[in-house]
């Protein structure tokens, strides 16, 4: 992955071609409708694996550039890699365990040490003590549980003679002789023998940003690849992530607001690649800081919601073993999966832009599977701008039937005293027909009064997101907040010109004063945290007023500084009329 520094059939004639990804030249969206990608789309949920000499350094994937390693020094790691209790069935009984349906794995990463026997390097895991093809073993292991198989296959290589550039600390390997282009040959063969010996399920690109497409013969290894095999599936990186192109889009530790969608607007089939833990892909052993598994389940329900797939990464260790905080982790989800997988595999994106509580919702035909994450104090959810006629309402849990009235705002559903589930319950909505939805709009209460929850926000962020909703007890909060890159943004409707106040809800971390700026359309309404009663209940804060004129805005809250390794907790953000 790229490091953010402190980082069963093929079919003939004209449907071969629809089949293909959206290579250059064809319509961008195509390929979300091809039904060979279909069992993807159905998936959801992938398991991915980042291991290689990395491993035995303990430092993450990038280690040696990190740290600088000399090539001849890594060799010392190479030749003694010997994973002894490398147990390839285990990996996939614990990936069944946890409910993944496809496996991706690091063939070669960026360092270029390859997991796989190759005949055109010896740069890899059969000249090393440990001797054996761990990817086919891998491979043999897959098809033995009928577990798709991916292959991670890096454009970068730190190794390779012919690869340029070098990084710029290896002033002991001279580039004169070098040739890029002879290293396009080299990994053109190796991609072949990928394919021609595994067979793999999709081809997962990365470390492609040092280099054009043409340089990189995308196009060329594209049809290539699907010329060997027109049922692979291929993701945007061997394409330099350009909208549209490839099979699939691939944010990288963050989930995109709104999913994605291609240039023209149509859906974007699309694939979150995450970390349970939050420094580096591969082992790393100093590593003390875990996403908890309410919070993974939570995420692989936000991105089924936007109608993606989570492929979740873990690095095993050196000796081939995946440590404990990663498989408790994995189990816990595949707990939660046993119950309420229908709600996830096979499902399409919510039908709703917004729900006004802490849930998610995803769709099954004629069917909504509402994921309730915060239990709501009045024990009532709303669906708002539900038209359709409702047949039953109940949990899929238990199959508990639950009352329901129409409002003239959507559909009133009462739920029980208590959540039967902590990180996720799902309430189940049977439809007459397909579901009909008027868009839901943040606008004001009768007294004029505009509340923006975060749970009604879109969560911006780039690469690194750590920022995530979280319920306390009574009220839920953005929390987390450890990456200024991270901020909720809303859209809401003035229907009075005047003048409003501006207030925060947040709880504050003590012991420090971090700086924020709400922004509102272009105007900016700086804040210092203040000291709140807890840390787990929120206070209000008046921050400024604020004219604004009937119709439209935008609000983000911004973060501009940290203390205390964490912002603030945020509720809301509230205008109150003067």
């Amino acid at each position: 992955m790229k490091k953010i520094n402190v980082c069963i059939c093929i079919f003939l004639g004209a449907f071969f071609f629809l089949s293909l990804p959206a290579l250059p030249g064809q319509t961008p969206g195509q390929a979300i409708k091809n039904e060979r990608t279909q069992w993807f789309q159905d998936a959801k949920f992938g398991l991915f694996i980042h291991w290689g000499v990395y491993s035995m350094l303990g430092r993450e994937e990038w280690v040696r550039q990190l740290c600088q390693i000399p090539l001849p020094e890594y060799q010392y790691y190479v030749d003694h890699f010997n994973p002894t209790l490398y147990n390839p069935d285990e990996w996939v009984r614990l990936a069944k365990e946890a409910g993944v349906k496809y496996i991706v794995i690091t063939s070669k990463h960026h360092d270029g040490f390859c997991l796989f026997d190759s005949k055109y390097t010896d740069y890899d895991i059969m000249r090393s003590e440990y001797g054996k093809d761990a990817l086919g073993m891998l491979v043999e292991a897959c098809r033995k549980q009928q577990m798709p198989l991916g292959f991670y296959y890096s454009i970068m290589d730190w190794s390779h003679p012919d690869y340029l550039p070098r990084r710029p600390w290896e002033t002991d390997r001279p580039t004169r002789d070098a040739d890029f282009n002879r290293y396009m040959d080299y990994a053109i063969n190796q991609l072949q023998e990928l394919m021609t010996k595994y067979d793999p399920a999709i081809l997962w690109f990365d470390g492609e940003w040092e280099h054009s497409n043409e340089d990189q013969r995308a196009k060329e290894i594209g049809e290539m690849l699907l010329k060997m095999k027109p049922n692979l599936l291929i993701n945007d990186r061997l394409f330099k992530r350009e909208p549209g192109f490839g099979d699939f889009g691939t944010p990288e530790n963050f989930i995109p607001a709104t999913g994605v969608r291609n240039p023209d607007g149509s859906p974007r089939l699309w694939e979150a690649c995450t970390t349970m833990n939050f420094n580096g892909w591969g082992y790393n052993r100093y590593e003390t800081e875990f996403h908890s598994a309410s919070q993974l389940i939570r995420q692989l329900i936000e991105i089924a919601s936007k109608g993606g797939n989570l492929l979740l990464n873990v690095g095993p260790m050196p000796d081939g073993t995946i440590q404990p905080e990663f498989s408790a982790r994995l189990k816990r989800m595949g707990e939660w999966l046993s119950e309420n997988g229908e709600a996830i595999y096979e499902t399409t994106a919510s039908v709703f832009e917004k729900l006004p509580f802490f849930g998610r919702c995803t769709v099954k035909g004629n069917k909504l599977y509402v994921h309730v994450m915060g239990w709501p104090e009045d024990k009532r959810i709303l669906l708002p701008g539900l038209k359709t006629f409702l047949k039953k309402v109940y949990l899929l849990k238990n199959e508990r039937t639950l009352d329901f009235r129409r409002t003239r705002r959507g559909i009133v559903i009462s739920l029980p005293d208590r959540a039967p589930d902590p990180d996720a319950t799902v309430v189940v909505v049977e439809l007459q027909n397909p579901p009909e939805i008027t868009p839901y709009e943040i606008r004001p209460t009768a007294g004029g009064r505009i509340e923006l929850p975060v749970y009604l926000a879109d969560l911006q962020s780039e690469m690194g997101q750590r920022a995530y909703l979280d319920h306390f007890y009574r009220v839920t909060m953005l929390t987390n907040w450890q990456n200024v890159n991270d901020y909720p943004s809303w859209e809401f409707f003035v229907e009075k010109t005047g003048t409003y106040e501006v207030q925060a809800s947040y709880a504050s971390m003590w012991g420090g004063k971090s700086t924020f700026a709400v922004e509102i359309d272009d105007l900016e309404i700086p804040g210092t945290t203040q000291n709140s009663p807890s840390v787990y209940f929120p206070k209000t804060f008046t921050l400024g007023t604020v004219d604004l004129k009937e119709g439209k805005h935008a609000l983000r809250f911004k973060i501009k500084s940290i203390a205390n390794n964490q912002a603030l907790r945020l509720e809301k953000v509230i205008l109150k009329p003067l």
